[in-house]
């Protein structure tokens, strides 16, 4: 014990000894309106004679500090593109200082700009990673394409987009929540184009400021807007050729003085694409396979318009407003053939073929009025955001199922689904820099989204009498309120930063389905979310500081709108989706370790443990052999993941990074009055290169590959994709002329398998992912 003491009592006065030697310098670094301004270069020397000193120099955020010594003098240079450099003699005494700078414009006559550096195309800030787009919309035609690009985002067969966990993650499009099912959300996303797209923003482990419905993280797609340089715009053309076509073609257009930035853009898209589908499906009490072929194609025409206005009322206060429109014309026709198979004498039981013609539109329209009060300059602001969304879907759907084995009458039917569906948030943020480096953040969210669907089916069984399909028609009314408040403290002290939060949510679910009968529910609860971040230096390498982050976190999957309508919606002639009124919401708690290399992610490992686990499972009649496709809760999972990226930094002749991600899952639970154990580890790698041949000609490659993968309990083969692209300046960097090619080595193929719980299924999805193309571009102003 008496030693124990002693060295304590000696690391506390080491420790007092050195604190005691050294202060800070705290810099407030602010641009000519007072904004706060990011990523300037700081260079502090020490001019004391006779101390050698190496300078400290680094890029350096709006409010930052360097750790220094008392009564010893300085000489501070802070600069930045385009800026002034700010020269500052500082004699540091025996308490910190507080710098205020103000960077100024710097005007020269310039004959030609050469562009020296670039964007890394991702880096940490704080608990989200940011993946400048540029880069990848090369190569894409729209902003579901980018997502596809981007490091770490996987994205299955339906649309569900995984960034770490085996939990979806929740798309987001400009700090907003889209409240949309799978299908209607890859429409959206697919309808958006590529330009338009300006960051992607991946939260794996959002804080308390953000809705705790994001168990496996959120993926923030971020526009473009306005930018303040005088007026300017661009023109864009492209075309890709697959199988099919694609063509779009656009303009953007930017207008800013000093009070008032105005933008406007225009895209319209043609795409026309196909999925192939081979699923043979069979169950161990029963003696007879199911076994389909199916082809779809699919014709879309996109017209996407958005525009806003931002007005600086003042040198504290701006307002903004902003519209996005989308129109979305769709025609697809599916072939479906469906053999029963007799086993084990490979009998033919039976012989159909379905034919589906959907033709649909939708229109989406958001409107977000924002404000921003700057209350301080060293970063305390208020901001208000208020968002109103439309989304209305329309379907004509006709369709005929004809079976020659056994030969009965042909069936034939059409429908229409109409689906109506409103969306309003209200979020206003409240950040308030304290003395002692605190930070407080609280904030008021109310989010309102109303569903109205309805559904006319009709039949005619051949003897020319149509009459009500009962089965399909139905009237369907749902609406979700839920009301969020937050409090978060962060505090850097010694080289840590920590910064804990909590966060209330009070959910309120309603459905009402009235035709064909009455299936009222109503879930009412109120939920407590904790997240914890600590974030530290670890050490320097190549005169970098490697940087370590702890992260605790509660989250919540709340059953959404299509899993819990309980009304039957037809998939093909043997298989059925239907909703479950009944599913509760699943939770998860998550610990994180990461690790960032000058602010590039670099390392992570991750533990998950998730209850009442819902998701898509298969139940069949025996006697008709129909299949129903529905939600369930299953039990409970054990997830271990690790994460690791390495490469070289941009800037130079040639950068890229290489990356992999592991999962290790455990199950368990009851499915279909079994026990229901699973256990699989599965690994994600992923690769970005780009090579500047000189100043006007790069290249860049982009790949990933996937193993053992999973979905909804569905085993994964091995698949893969790899993207090329070249980009050339043309008319003194005007111009940019942009040729890609898509899955070139034709390795994006999805097989998929399960075998377990009295089922046994084997398939295979392929889509038109195969294409290549020429982008024109042109910047004018």
């Amino acid at each position: 014990k008496k030693i124990f003491v002693l060295v304590l009592l000696f690391i506390v006065n080491s420790y007092t000894i050195v604190t005691s030697q050294t202060t800070k310098i705290h810099l407030l670094i602010k641009g000519e309106r007072n904004e706060p301004y990011q990523n300037a270069t700081a260079t502090l020397q020490n001019q004391n004679n006779g101390h050698p000193f190496t300078p400290i120099k680094k890029v350096v955020n709006s409010i930052d500090s360097f750790e220094v010594l008392k009564n010893t003098r300085y000489l501070l240079i802070v600069s930045a593109t385009n800026k002034k450099s700010d020269t500052t003699d500082i004699f540091i005494k025996d308490s910190s200082v507080f710098i205020s700078i103000v960077l100024k414009e710097k005007i020269n006559q310039l004959s030609g700009i050469t562009v020296v550096s670039k964007k890394a195309l991702m880096k940490e800030e704080d608990d989200k990673t940011i993946v400048d787009a540029a880069s990848l919309t090369v190569s894409s035609t729209n902003a579901f394409e980018v997502i596809e690009k981007t490091p770490g985002a996987i994205i299955d067969q339906d649309g569900n987009i995984y960034l770490t966990s085996t939990n979806p993650a929740t798309v987001f499009i400009n700090g907003r929540e889209m409240k949309l099912n799978n299908s209607d959300l890859s429409a959206l996303l697919k309808s958006l184009p590529a330009n338009s797209v300006n960051k992607i923003e991946i939260l794996r482990n959002p804080s308390a400021k953000y809705d705790a419905a994001s168990s496996g993280g959120i993926i923030n797609i971020v526009l473009k807007k306005g930018v303040k340089l005088g007026s300017n715009g661009s023109i864009n053309l492209s075309y890709f050729q697959g199988v099919y076509a694609t063509k779009s073609g656009g303009f953007t257009f930017n207008k800013s003085s000093e009070k008032w930035n105005s933008y406007f853009s225009y895209q319209y898209t043609d795409k026309t694409s196909f999925e192939q589908l081979k699923s043979d499906r069979s169950f161990s009490s029963d003696s007879i396979s199911v076994n389909q072929r199916s082809f779809t194609k699919y014709n879309n025409t996109t017209h996407y318009a958005n525009g806003g206005v931002n007005y600086e009322v003042n040198d504290q206060w701006s307002v903004a407003l902003d519209s996005r429109v989308t129109y979305s014309k769709n025609d697809n026709i599916a072939d479906n053939k469906i053999d029963m198979i007799l086993h084990p004498s490979e009998l033919e039981k039976g012989k159909s073929n379905a034919y589906f013609n959907n033709k649909n539109h939708f229109l989406f329209a958001s409107n977000t009025l924002s404000s921003k009060c700057k209350i301080d300059t060293i970063g305390s602001e208020w901001t208000n955001v208020f968002d109103l969304s439309n989304f209305n879907y329309y379907n004509n759907q006709v369709y005929s199922n004809n079976n020659s084995l056994p030969v009965k009458p042909l069936i034939t039917g059409d429908g229409i689904n109409e689906n109506k569906k409103i969306i309003v948030n209200l979020q206003s943020d409240f950040t308030l820099k304290l003395p002692h480096s605190y930070t407080l953040e609280i904030g008021i969210k109310i989010g309102n989204s109303t569903s109205k669907n309805a559904a006319n089916y009709f039949k005619d069984t051949g003897n020319q009498i149509r009459y009500t399909d009962v089965f399909q028609t139905n009237q369907y009314d749902y609406k979700e309120k839920i009301g969020a408040a937050y409090i978060q403290f962060s505090k850097s002290f010694f080289g840590f930063t920590l910064k804990p939060g909590l966060r209330f949510e009070n959910t309120f679910i309603s459905g009402n389905q009235t035709i064909p009968s009455d299936t009222t529910f109503l879930i009412k609860r109120n939920d407590l979310f904790p997240y914890l971040f600590l974030k530290h230096k670890l050490f320097k390498m190549y005169g970098q500081t490697l940087m370590a982050s702890l992260i605790f976190r509660k989250s919540i999957k709340r059953p959404f709108y299509e899993s819990l309508n309980p009304y039957p919606k037809l998939i093909d002639q043997y298989l059925y989706e239907v909703g479950n009124p009944s599913l509760k919401p699943q939770f998860t708690t998550n610990y994180e370790c990461n690790v960032t290399f000058n602010d590039i992610p670099v390392l992570a490992i991750g533990y998950n443990e998730t209850k009442d686990i819902f998701s898509s499972v298969i139940y069949q009649d025996n006697n008709s052999k129909i299949a129903y496709r529905t939600y369930d809760n299953l039990g409970k999972n054990k997830e271990i993941y690790g994460r690791l990226i390495t490469g070289i930094p941009p800037g130079g002749k040639y950068f890229f990074y290489v990356g992999g991600l592991f999962n290790y899952n455990e199950y368990h639970g009851f499915y279909q009055n079994e026990p229901f154990n699973y256990y699989r580890g599965s690994f994600t790698f992923f690769t970005f290169h780009e090579l500047k041949i000189n100043q006007s000609f790069s290249c860049n490659l982009q790949a990933f590959m996937r193993t053992k993968g999973l979905q909804n309990f569905y085993e994964l083969n091995s698949f893969g994709g790899m993207t090329i692209s070249a980009n050339k300046s043309i008319l003194k960097k005007k111009a940019s002329i942009i040729i890609a090619a898509n899955d070139v080595l034709n390795t994006n193929h999805v097989s998929f398998s399960y075998n377990r719980n009295n089922q046994n299924i084997i398939g295979e999805r392929y889509n038109d992912n195969r294409r290549i193309g020429i982008t024109f571009r042109y910047n004018f102003g």
